[in-house]
């Protein structure tokens, strides 16, 4: 009863004390302060937290009241202090209320008269309320908000809702189902401690034998080969979507060769008057042969014979005869002695060919060969016939 009498003192106070404020405002004939609406809210929330803290009290006055005769000393503390709490509430409304109701001095009246507000700026003041007031309104507020705050955890800790909470925690986690692991889920083994339930009745010189499970990894992965065997076998022998290996052996071999072709026409290009070898082959020698009546004919003769270009069947050589040095004579050419340089309009490739042609016609003696130019060249392990060692420099 002394906790709600003190909360009804406090709010008779500040109702009176308003009350005394409003015929005060009256009595000057200014505009009451109850006409901002900061100032009304800022005071209603003073009454809620009021009427909250009165209800917390009484649960926490009721919770104290029913806690065993160990508590009694705890109990007195607690109703002392929320009886303290809420006079010293009732106090300070009392003081702020009856701090409202001052007679405003003139000079303060004329500045918050309703003309003067409406003029003034929105910066000036706290929301139309002097200093004061505003703050005084906010320490009350803080004030009960912390009171009733205090008098919650009080009711709580008497009516033991954080010791049931932890009760309940510890029970919920005793009793928490262990998930078994991963490993666990594909051993499925006994423990040793449930080895003796499984034991079997035979004894081979003392070795006994458990009557465990296949493990569950050891049968899934023979499964596994049984459907792996079925589908091999549709896919290689029964659907031939697949391919067996003598069929990839062939098609890699295949493939090699069509690479090799490949490389082998990419390396044509590469092929320069330092690396340049006589090829052989009839493709090479025709295509050099339809290069050389394109191109060369016209000085050299069709088969080689010479005209204003020199004899290329004999053994005489201008600029030697190796196919490096008919290579490197098709390509760089002397244009001083008439032989242009074909470079610009014959590949790496067309060069070697005609080169290869023209050192294939060595020993052909077509009719009207031209008389033998330059000096004798002879190839590299073979011995100069001596019939043929005339010179002649055209």
């Amino acid at each position: 009863m002394k906790i709600k009498s003190a909360l009804f003192l406090g709010l008779l106070t500040s109702f009176s004390s308003t009350l005394f404020a409003q015929g005060a405002v009256e009595k000057t004939e200014e505009p009451s302060i109850f006409s901002n609406p900061m100032f009304v809210a800022m005071f209603s929330v003073v009454i809620l937290l009021l009427i909250v803290i009165m209800i917390f009290a009484d649960v926490a006055k009721n919770a104290i009241r029913n806690k065993s005769e160990q508590d009694k000393k705890a109990k007195g503390e607690h109703a002392s202090t929320i009886v303290k709490a809420l006079l010293a509430i009732v106090m300070i409304g009392g003081f702020s209320s009856t701090m409202f109701a001052q007679d405003p001095a003139p000079a303060a009246a004329a500045a918050t008269s309703v003309e003067a507000l409406s003029a003034a700026p929105a910066s000036v003041g706290y929301w139309g309320m002097d200093a004061m007031t505003f703050f005084s309104l906010l320490t009350i507020i803080c004030f009960e908000l912390f009171v009733a705050w205090r008098l919650y955890v009080v009711a709580l800790q008497h009516l033991g809702v954080a010791e049931r909470k932890k009760l309940a925690a510890a029970s919920k986690k005793k009793e928490k189902f262990i998930r078994p692991s991963l490993i666990d889920k594909m051993n499925a083994s006994v423990a040793i401690e449930k080895e003796g339930e499984i034991m079997m009745d035979h004894d081979y010189d003392g070795i006994k034998e458990l009557d465990n499970n296949l493990p569950p990894w050891w049968i899934y992965g023979f499964y596994f080969t049984i459907i792996f065997a079925v589908v091999y076998l549709f896919h290689f022998h029964v659907t031939h979507t697949g391919k067996l290996q003598l069929a990839e052996y062939n098609e890699q071999i295949a493939q090699g060769k069509r690479d090799v072709e490949a490389y082998r026409k990419k390396a044509a290009n590469l092929v320069d008057e330092n690396n340049a070898t006589a090829l052989t082959d009839g493709g090479s020698l025709a295509a050099g042969k339809a290069t050389f009546s394109t191109n060369c004919a016209a000085c050299h003769g069709a088969n080689g014979e010479g005209g204003v270009g020199p004899n290329l069947t004999d053994d005489f050589w201008i600029h030697q005869g190796d196919i490096k040095d008919i290579f490197k004579t098709i390509k760089y050419g002397y244009p001083e002695k008439g032989m242009k340089s074909w470079e610009q309009d014959l590949g790496a490739r067309q060069i070697h060919e005609v080169a290869s042609y023209v050192k294939s016609l060595k020993g052909t003696n077509p009719a009207n060969a031209k008389e033998k130019e330059g000096e004798l060249y002879v190839e590299k392990g073979a011995k100069a016939e001596t019939a043929d060692t005339t010179k002649t420099v055209k």
